[in-house]
């Protein structure tokens, strides 16, 4: 079961990508095929997962191999913003939350589609199952002092991200409004 639940994970993840990434389209086919193996594999039958909506928003906590307790909390808090806050819609598959480890080869695609350089948190709207929109939550670093404005920065912005009526499919990146120029 454990597998099964593995394997959808990294298959939601890795289809956000597919338009940008066509080798991902090729780890995502792996993933589903050891899926099936995995299921041929067991004498007793598993249940599969639910389909995932198609309409969805994906939160994506990237952090390094290694982590300071700063990075640690804010994982913590971007959780439980996700899952306390969106409780329903965790279950229904219409939110999800994923901790990434930008620094793991295995995910090398999510970190330069998004250009993540380091602890990162992105939400992506995802219509018709193509990535629409992403932004980069900078401010978790500015609020991660306090518990209650953090919760509410991450649910507000996941609540905005529903809300959202992006029709046409995007290439991963981030929103630089928050990066200064020269």
């Amino acid at each position: 079961m454990k597998r099964i639940v593995t394997a959808a994970v990294a298959f939601s993840v890795l289809t956000l990508f597919a338009l940008a990434f066509p080798q991902v389209i090729h780890a995502a086919d792996a993933v589903v095929k050891a899926d099936a193996s995995a299921k041929t594999n067991t004498s007793a039958k598993a249940a599969a997962p639910a389909p995932r909506p198609a309409d969805r928003v994906i939160v994506m906590y990237f952090h390094r191999t290694q982590r300071c307790p700063t990075c640690l909390r804010m994982g913590s808090y971007s959780e439980e913003a996700v899952r306390k806050g969106f409780a329903r819609e965790v279950k229904s598959g219409a939110v999800e939350f994923h901790y990434v480890d930008f620094q793991d080869k295995k995910n090398a695609a999510l970190t330069k589609g998004y250009k993540i350089g380091g602890p990162s948190l992105i939400v992506v709207k995802v219509m018709k199952n193509k990535a629409v929109e992403a932004r980069n939550l900078t401010e978790i670093w500015s609020k991660n002092r306090d518990k209650d404005v953090f919760l509410k920065y991450v649910q507000d912005s996941v609540a905005a991200f529903q809300k959202s009526k992006a029709k046409t499919a995007m290439k991963p990146e981030v929103d630089r409004s928050a990066q200064k120029t020269k």
